[in-house]
């Protein structure tokens, strides 16, 4: 029996556009793409190629994924299928290249330095904030103090990420304290 393929409704296109499109707009996310190796448009590529099927429960053809793709241009979605498919093997690549970095990260013991301690630290106010979202999500009216919790999370998430960009982060205490040392003095 072959996949299912369909006709694409145009109100559900537009639908899944601007949730592609809101959920890159989130503080958090743009955050954290800012120190990521994928461009905005790897991001969007990948969100849509995983969720599209999904959200239809049918296989979905690349033209048509390739219409859901946002444009810097207001009000026109889609690009071809050649940038779609570029995009999605660039996106599919470089997130590859960071797995591997991991896990090689990982077979060298690094993750076991403090030096990795932040990381973990902001992964588990990610893990705090996602479920503060999902529960907030379940709510039909949300309340002022609902609203502060979670902005006051998502904040704190983004300064911590702003913290971890530094140079310096990945340095040794010693290292850290010597750079400290010699710029004080200069």
């Amino acid at each position: 029996m072959e996949p299912r393929t369909g006709q694409v409704k145009p109100r559900r296109t537009g639908t899944i556009s601007s949730r592609t499109s809101q959920v890159l707009k989130e503080p958090i996310l743009r955050a954290l793409l800012r120190g990521s190796s994928l461009t905005s448009a790897q991001l969007e590529t990948l969100l849509i190629d995983l969720i599209i099927e999904d959200s239809y429960g049918m296989h979905i053809p690349y033209d048509k994924k390739a219409s859901f793709r946002s444009r810097k241009t207001p009000k026109v979605t889609g690009v071809s299928r050649g940038s779609f498919n570029r995009t999605l093997r660039q996106a599919r690549k470089n997130v590859t290249q960071c797995l591997h970095t991991m896990l090689l990260l990982s077979y060298l013991g690094f993750f076991d330095f403090t030096i990795f301690r932040p990381f973990e630290e902001i992964a588990g106010k990610i893990g705090d904030y996602r479920r503060i979202r999902d529960a907030l999500a379940g709510k039909a009216d949300l309340s002022n103090e609902d609203l502060e919790t979670y902005r006051i999370a998502e904040k704190a998430i983004v300064a911590a990420l702003e913290n971890l960009a530094s140079p310096l982060v990945l340095k040794s205490d010693l290292s850290r304290q010597k750079e400290r040392q010699d710029s004080s003095s200069r």
